[in-house]
């Protein structure tokens, strides 16, 4: 029984691929043009992306520019104009709060929290650069690989 069904088998793929290889001249140009044209057409719209991504790619610094004066517009709200300033160019100084850490530099890779019986000691690490709060208001920062 298996050797008739592995029989079958076998001459069912001689037949399928010998009939697939029988493909005519004229339909292998058939076949051939179709592909030539499909590939004119697929080059086309790659064309078309190409330029559809360099128009947006030049449009990048004017929206940037646009949401930075929406941050900074919200943050003087939130702060007042100096301190508005401050937070949308990244400046960083000792007093300042979390949540304006967080505002400036975005949520932090890192958090690492210690309570005590004198405060709460929290770091918060963006890529090489420690931040240290005590009771939510930074007091220290570090830059650069740990030694």
């Amino acid at each position: 029984m298996l050797k008739k069904f592995l029989i079958l088998i076998v001459c069912f793929t001689l037949f399928s691929t010998a009939s697939l290889a029988q493909m005519t001249q004229q339909e292998y140009d058939k076949e051939f043009k179709l592909l030539e044209s499909k590939k004119i057409e697929l080059n086309n719209e790659i064309s078309t992306l190409k330029t559809e991504i360099d128009s947006l790619n030049k449009m990048i610094p004017e929206l940037e520019k646009e949401l930075a004066a929406g941050y900074l517009e919200l943050f003087e709200l939130k702060y007042g104009k100096e301190i508005g300033w401050r937070i949308v160019n990244k400046r960083i100084w000792k007093g300042m709060t979390d949540e304006m850490v967080k505002d400036g530099w975005g949520e932090p890779d890192r958090i690492d929290k210690n309570v005590e019986a004198w405060g709460v000691f929290t770091q918060w690490i963006y890529g090489d650069i420690i931040f240290f709060f005590r009771d939510s208001k930074l007091t220290d920062w570090q830059e650069g690989p740990e030694n």
